[in-house]
């Protein structure tokens, strides 16, 4: 009972885009409607601006921290933590009053990871990032990082890596013609290292 308690919890909070509250409040757009389509972290900034992409991405993990907060107090255990995760998951890429069309979950599934377990969460981070500096994609990496960390997980803590591959294989659903165009030459490259050394003020041979 106390498993599908955090999965409800976690599915109510998972349900506030904040991709949607940012572009309707502060910008009056849709960004449902723009650039890809995804309500989410990367469109936000790509198509509106760094700062809204991450205003959006501050929200995303507030809302997780909040609902991994309140399942920490009410129900205790380890194991419910991981199953608020799976609830925020479906929330997020699920919305049911967005006709279930969500985010990826990136951002959430990475806070939940990091919660859980933030050694094993932060070396699996650190290695997507690596990643994706060097692939300069965005669609590989994350994804990545989630088998990786479900893998581990999996060794040390059955059902929690259990339930850590169902998130991953939700966010492969999710990104799955990203992937496509990804395998098929298609992708868009973001050059991580450019933008930053621009950002630094480094010149660009």
């Amino acid at each position: 009972m106390a498993r599908f308690l955090a999965i409800v919890i976690g599915y109510i909070f998972g349900n506030f885009l904040f991709a949607m509250i940012v572009g309707r409040l502060a910008l009056k757009a849709d960004p449902t409607k723009v650039g890809s389509g995804n309500p989410g972290t990367a469109n936000m900034g790509a198509v509106f601006g760094k700062k809204w992409g991450i205003l959006t991405c501050i929200g995303d993990l507030l809302k997780t921290a909040i609902a991994l907060l309140i399942v920490h107090f009410t129900l205790p255990g380890e194991i419910n933590l991981v199953y608020a995760g799976l609830g925020l998951i479906l929330g997020h890429c699920f919305p049911i009053w967005h006709h279930f069309a969500g985010g990826k979950g990136v951002a959430v599934s990475a806070l939940v990871a990091v919660t859980y377990d933030w050694k094993a969460g932060l070396i699996t981070l650190l290695i997507a990032l690596v990643l994706t500096a060097i692939m300069q994609n965005l669609t590989i990496p994350p994804l990545v990082f989630m088998l990786l960390f479900s893998l581990y997980t999996l060794v040390h803590a059955r059902e929690a890596g259990i339930v850590f591959l169902v998130i991953t294989l939700i966010m492969v659903i999710k990104f799955w013609h990203d992937i496509i165009d990804f395998f098929t030459g298609k992708g868009k490259k973001v050059d991580i290292l450019l933008s930053l050394k621009k950002k630094l003020g480094i010149k660009v041979q």
